[in-house]
């Protein structure tokens, strides 16, 4: 019995590893040609799906060569499609940052999705299985269904079939070479763009034929792509960016991995087993095996160097080194990043802003001051994600995580402890999310950079909000609901915040207060230190700072902040659900931040302000908000890559420019403070 029960096992994990493959194949070719990680890949995968469901719709009782062929006929078309995306967005995203280009791509995949519900609707569809494939084929005791059969052969077929044209063929070697080496081939004679054009076309080819091939497994919905896209995402990463072997070996250990551990926790086992392999072998299961990150990790990284930062290692600038040498951020940092370096002006601006969000309850609704209440969290959220990306450089896709530890602790203390005192939960948060920071940060950071570490700190995320949904004390998936308005005061003196005008004002004095102390923070010398490493990390690193402890320290204090505004965006809607952690969360800051611009004190809260009116504004429409935040985000980035207050900066220096007259001209400090 144990035997028979171990082989389904196997048998259901090399099913799923199939269908993982299928999915990322498209994913990893990309990769590997373009060095792109296509965040919009599940959509266009999705894309495949609802095409094939539309043609196959039209032909009643179709067998394999038909399903085949139709799920041929939507590859092409997904292709074709991938070659204006190519021509629009990817060309101009060459030689970007990759976080830069993973958010470009993820507005690319906002407009798919928006655009598929916009066109086939919000419903669910199903695809039915072809004629003659609805039963099972029996090997032994093993009752294996005929249409993973299929999938099984499509799969293995198509993993020769791509091994052979990359590995054996003129045509895949050459594109090995351009991807090595694109210069050197251009002067060779070769032409780079045409034969990347043809890789484009054929790893969207394959994403299309993967939707429609996979569709009958799925249930058709505007959310099948972000599902999807983490799958593709944990195969390619596990098995070594740009290869297919790897990709292929990724997948089947991930599948029989998810197999083994779909009778505890399904679904965990995938991250879980994303996780151990990032952490062992951080470029994947096929490639050069790299060393750990030079230098050692200390416990007393968390608070050295915080009044000095900007000094080396034994504080001072090493010898030999001149001042001009050190990274500019240190000597032509804007004054508003300097200590005391605020001006009169950019202080009554915030006052008058303070003051406008305090006077809403006054003349709106209900609706709009929670609305408010809400894009007020999600600016401090962002701020938090921009002093760990736009400031230090680490770009993590998990920051959800800490969100939700904060959210669920003051979920928790406020119905089950109704006496707690509610400053005790708001600084509990804080510190716990500090603390869960602090292994996690020295785990990703030590192991991975880059698109690993994106990609790690985005598998621990989901691993909380798996347990989270399996855990009975936090109502599983349905979360905590009815969380009470907290009392803030102490003994006998205590204002209760039940209406929601009260907990309004006191969040807004909540988030003033995180603001300013991020302000300062940004402002202090350990901020500008940030600015050095996240302008040249190596050139910093040279001068003698230590680049892992700073921006672990800027790590650990943006879980911090976050799980400070979970728990205070607790009570504002009264339920905390494990969504909190999921990655739609994760990815809110980055798309603020990189909206309005990464680097930019005050970026991040532009960029929510603009969500924020949009989101509102198409509430009412079935895929319009999402369309609609996907196209601005993609212009901002094609025509801004500063962001909005970058390109605010850009016109207010053309504006002095054109006002000075003869002399050189300074641009003011307030168009640096943008």
């Amino acid at each position: 019995m144990m035997l028979e029960s171990s082989l389904f096992l196997v048998a259901n994990g090399v099913s799923i590893g199939i269908t993982l493959f299928i999915a990322a194949s498209g994913l990893a070719i990309l990769f590997g040609i373009l060095k792109m990680l296509n965040f919009a890949h599940g959509s266009f995968i999705m894309v495949g799906a609802y095409l094939a469901s539309t043609l196959l719709s039209a032909v009643p009782g179709y067998g394999i060569a038909a399903f085949l062929g139709i799920a041929a006929v939507a590859g092409i078309l997904v292709g074709l499609a991938g070659l204006v995306v190519d021509r629009v967005i990817f060309r101009r995203l060459q030689g970007l940052d990759e976080a830069v280009a993973l958010i470009a791509t993820f507005a690319l995949m906002l407009v798919v999705d928006g655009g598929v519900e916009l066109i086939w609707g919000p419903h669910y569809i199903s695809v039915d299985v072809p004629q003659g494939l609805d039963g099972a084929i029996f090997l032994g005791p093993l009752a294996i269904p005929s249409f993973s059969v299929l999938l099984l052969v499509v799969g293995v077929v198509l993993f020769l079939l791509v091994d052979l044209v990359l590995t054996r063929s003129w045509m895949g070697k050459t594109l090995q070479a351009v991807s090595d080496d694109r210069w050197i081939m251009d002067i060779l004679g070769h032409n780079p763009r045409q034969l990347e054009i043809l890789a484009v076309f054929f790893a969207f080819f394959l994403a299309g034929f993967a939707g429609a091939v996979l569709s009958p497994n799925q249930v058709l919905a505007p959310d099948l792509g972000r599902h999807m896209i983490i799958q593709a995402f944990a195969v390619v990463v596990v098995g070594g960016l740009g290869s297919i072997r790897g990709a292929f070996l990724a997948a089947m250990l991930l599948g029989i991995a998810e197999s083994f551990g779909s009778t505890v926790m399904p679904s965990l086992s995938l991250y879980l087993g994303m996780i151990v392999i990032l952490i062992l072998r951080p470029q994947g299961l096929v490639a050069r095996r790299i060393s750990p990150r030079p230098g050692f990790w200390s416990w007393s990284w968390l608070w050295e160097g915080l009044g000095s930062a900007a000094k080396g290692r034994e504080g001072a600038t090493p010898a030999g080194v001149s001042g001009k040498s050190v990274p500019d951020a240190f000597h032509s940092a804007p004054a508003s990043a300097r200590p005391g370096g605020g001006s009169v002006a950019e202080t009554a601006c915030f006052i008058l802003l303070f003051l406008a969000l305090v006077s809403v309850p006054f003349w709106a609704g209900a609706g709009l001051v929670f609305v408010v209440g809400i894009g007020l969290i999600s600016a401090v959220f962002s701020m938090s994600w921009n002093l760990m990306f736009g400031f230090a450089g680490v770009a993590s896709f998990g920051h959800a995580a800490f969100f939700a530890i904060g959210a669920y602790l003051s979920a928790y203390a406020l119905k089950y402890e109704p006496g707690v005192s509610f400053g005790f939960v708001l600084a509990g948060a804080f510190v716990l999310g500090g603390l869960v920071a602090v292994p996690v940060g020295i785990l990703a950071l030590r192991r991975a950079t880059g698109v690993q570490l994106a990609i790690l700190t985005l598998a621990l995320a989901e691993v909380l909000r798996v347990l989270i949904s399996y855990a009975p004390a936090l109502g599983r998936d349905e979360g905590l609901s009815a969380v009470p308005r907290p009392s803030i005061g102490f003994g006998s003196w205590s204002i209760h915040l039940a209406s929601d005008a009260r907990y309004y004002f006191f969040l807004c004095a909540a988030c003033g207060l995180m603001i300013w102390i991020l302000r300062n923070v940004c402002r202090s010398s350990f901020g500008r230190t940030l600015r050095a490493i996240r302008q040249d990390a190596e050139r910093s690193m040279f001068l003698g700072i230590n680049v892992d402890r700073f921006r672990l320290q800027a790590f650990v204090l943006a879980a911090a902040i976050a799980a400070y505004v979970g728990a205070l965006s607790a009570p504002l809607s009264q339920i905390v659900t494990p969504q909190v952690a999921g990655i739609s969360r994760s990815t809110e800051p980055m798309l603020h931040t990189l909206l309005g611009g990464a680097g930019s004190f005050w970026g991040p809260a532009l960029g929510t302000a603009i969500f924020s009116a949009i989101d509102y504004g198409t509430r009412t429409f079935a895929g319009l908000s999402e369309f609609i935040m996907g196209i601005t985000l993609l212009l901002v980035v094609l025509v801004a890559p500063s962001g909005v207050a970058g390109l605010f900066r850009r016109l207010l220096r053309r504006l002095f420019s054109a006002r000075s007259s003869g002399a050189a001209s300074v641009p003011s400090p307030a168009v640096e403070r943008l």
